[in-house]
């Protein structure tokens, strides 16, 4: 099988296997698909690292690595932030829901305020704010699922779809595009990685 046949058929068995899970009587909320893309982008590789293994654009992320390390992706960030801004408009459209989910859970809100705070005194305060509303955007998604109609079949289905879309292209990947499914070792030893930046990430999407 040729590698374009493969990615055919994985794309169908991926639009099968939606078409299977469907429940005409449990019903979740459109919103939670921002959940799933976010946590598809967390659990594999970000924008950039995708464009730039394919060799389409760099990712605009500077060459040096510890630059790339402080200042990212200004696509993964607009990315990122696009979804956060969504997210946002949903939580707002659900306040009551949200207000009373955070009410009881003041501690979470108190760790959050503590860690906002602490970027005022941290070392490189502008990178470290960014990765504070980022980690926002982590509380913003769960708090989409969780106030969701049905927040058990919403949680349901967030690890389904993201499992539905990252194993079978990690598995794609790995057999007919071995460039962006397998890496190797500083020892010299090869692994698989699939969709993810490194063998472990894939045991936790796996998971």
């Amino acid at each position: 099988m040729t590698s374009h046949t493969a990615t055919v058929t994985v794309a169908l068995g991926i639009a099968g296997l939606f078409v299977l899970d469907r429940d005409g009587n449990a019903h979740t909320s459109k919103a939670l698909w921002i959940p799933v893309v976010w946590l598809a982008v967390a659990a594999s590789r970000m924008m950039g690292e995708w464009l730039a293994a394919i060799g389409v654009v760099n990712g605009g992320a500077p060459s040096d690595a510890a630059d790339r390390l402080l200042d990212g992706s200004p696509l993964d960030r607009f990315l990122l932030t696009m979804l956060l801004a969504l997210g946002i408009v949903v939580l707002l459209g659900r306040r009551r829901s949200v207000g009373a989910l955070l009410r009881a859970n003041v501690p979470i809100l108190i760790f959050f305020l503590y860690c906002g705070a602490s970027t005022l005194w941290s070392d490189y305060t502008d990178v470290s704010f960014k990765r504070w509303v980022k980690a926002l955007g982590d509380l913003a998604m769960l708090l989409i699922v969780l106030t969701d109609r049905n927040p058990f079949v919403a949680v349901k289905r967030l690890l389904t779809r993201v499992g539905f879309l990252l194993v079978p292209v990690s598995i794609l990947l790995i057999k007919y595009y071995p460039d962006l499914g397998r890496g190797w070792s500083e020892w010299g030893g090869g692994f698989y990685k699939g969709v993810a930046s490194s063998k472990n990430e894939l045991g936790g999407v796996c998971l």
